[in-house]
């Protein structure tokens, strides 16, 4: 009977040993790690799990074929299997540059921030680095005669794709440089919009009325272009007015900077600059010059703004002009006169704090009081600032609000026809300790200094009701600071 001998000393006998115990190894290790990191939501995991379920299986099935079967490098099995598991190494290895370099960066990080056009770019040389490898290495084809056949086809190719080939490495060199990323308003020709792709041939902007524009990168590379967002976001707005040649220029400044400074939005740091820029033939030209801080939010901004100018032009009696405009409102001046001061007279005279009051005093104030029109959001008394007049409301809402020693803003109470605002400054020179923002389009009754201590001379208890009211509210504040 023969005797079955095993030769120890054998390679293939080496080699199955050494892939017995290293290859569960392997896995084992690498599912305990790939378990510690689930628990971390680690980007990481993907790649481990490629590395244990393809890599490492296709590692051993390759020396498995050339060392323990001893199949020569030529066999076809060896070669296929060669082939996959180089091409899964291209991979993984794509996949761990973008995890150590450019996943995840952000503004502190020390991972390269790179557009996705550099990231394509560099991938392709990768693959194609990594491709003529392995058809040099494991099908054992000459890269000189590659090469050479690559370069006829790429004249070829260059020639019929001049176009195409202008536009991607157009794209290139504008990504490259960084002068706009996806998020960037950008101004092309007579196109804006936000920029929400970026590829090898075009950049793709959506505009303001959600229109998509494509534009070639080579029309970007060739024409001049805006970027209202990067690297510097702040925006500089120019808006101009005209108005009457009866308005003085610094009451008309005065106007346009105070409904600068109403505007949410607008930055007081730089502050508005205000021109007067020419004189016309029917009017005079201002230009106002705001900042805002971010170019995406103009629209509203602006809007707003000019809406704004027109209530306290109309509050501080600016006109715009028009050449029918002074005789028409001469017509009608006289003839509402009358009915305005009863309108105001009715307004006081039901007041709770004025209920009573002697009537020709009433009428007098009427008489010398004027109505003022707020825009919704507008401030008609703001905490800290200092006011010669008080306050009616006569339509329209309004919120009191204060704001504490640590800046928390509570609201007092809401104010409606017949309330009164401002009544610190009818006593005291002090500022106003409170601020009134309407809640819509609302009129109020301004009453001037003069007309106000007229009354309160014939009606000194008039004061004293007035204190009170200011006492109470100065307590109720307080109790906020505590």
């Amino acid at each position: 009977m023969g005797i079955l001998t095993l030769e120890t000393t054998e390679p293939w006998f080496t080699w199955s040993i050494a892939l017995i115990v290293a290859f569960p190894l392997t896995v084992v290790v690498l599912g305990e790690l790939i378990h510690k990191l689930e628990h971390k939501d680690s980007t990481w995991v993907s790649l481990l799990r490629h590395i244990q379920r393809f890599i490492v299986p296709l590692l051993v099935m390759m020396l498995i074929l050339q060392y323990v079967l001893e199949l020569g490098s030529e066999h076809l099995a060896v070669k296929l299997v060669a082939t996959v598991f180089w091409i899964l190494v291209i991979y993984v290895a794509i996949s761990l540059v973008n995890l150590t370099l450019f996943s995840d960066s952000g503004d502190s990080s020390w991972k390269i921030k790179a557009p996705k056009l550099l990231l394509d770019f560099a991938r392709i040389i990768v693959i194609a680095v990594g491709s003529a490898m392995v058809l040099s290495y494991v099908w054992g084809f000459e890269l000189a005669k590659m090469l050479a056949a690559l370069g006829v086809g790429s004249i070829v190719l260059g020639l019929a794709l001049q176009d195409t080939l202008s536009s991607l490495l157009s794209g290139f060199s504008l990504v490259s440089s960084r002068q706009f990323r996806v998020g960037d308003w950008l101004e092309v020709g007579e196109d804006i919009g936000k920029i929400i792709d970026i590829n090898w041939r075009t950049v793709t902007l959506v505009n303001r009325d959600e229109d998509v524009v494509i534009i070639p990168n080579g029309d970007l590379a060739k024409n001049k272009f805006i970027n209202y967002s990067y690297p510097y976001p702040r925006h500089v707005e120019h808006v101009s007015f005209d108005f009457s040649f009866d308005d003085a220029p610094y009451k008309v400044k005065e106007a346009l900077s105070e409904a600068a400074m109403e505007t949410p939005g607008i930055l007081q740091d730089p502050a508005p600059v205000i021109d007067l820029v020419s004189y016309d033939e029917f009017s005079v030209k201002h230009e106002i010059k705001f900042f805002i801080a971010d170019y995406q939010y103009l629209p509203e901004i602006r809007n707003q703004f000019i809406s704004s100018v027109w209530y306290v032009a109309k509050r501080k009696g600016i006109t715009f002009p028009t050449r029918s405009h002074e005789v028409l409102l001469q017509k009608n001046i006289e003839k509402n006169v009358h009915n305005d001061e009863d309108k105001k007279y009715q307004i006081l005279s039901q007041s709770a704090l004025l209920q009573g009051k002697n009537e020709n005093s009433l009428r007098q104030i009427a008489r010398h009081s004027n109505v003022y029109t707020y825009g919704k959001g507008e401030a008609i008394i703001r905490q800290g600032k200092n006011s010669d007049e008080f306050f009616i409301m006569l339509e329209g809402r309004a919120k009191e609000t204060y704001i504490d020693k640590k800046g928390n803003e509570h609201e007092i109470r809401q104010l409606e026809q017949g309330d009164f605002l401002g009544l610190i400054s009818l006593v005291s020179e002090d500022a106003d300790n409170v601020s009134v923002v309407t809640l819509c389009d609302s009129e109020v009754l301004a009453v001037d200094e003069v007309s106000t201590r007229k009354l309160l001379t014939k009606h000194p208890e008039l004061s004293s009701e007035i204190e009170n009211i200011i006492e109470r509210q100065q307590m109720e504040l307080a109790s906020f600071d505590t």
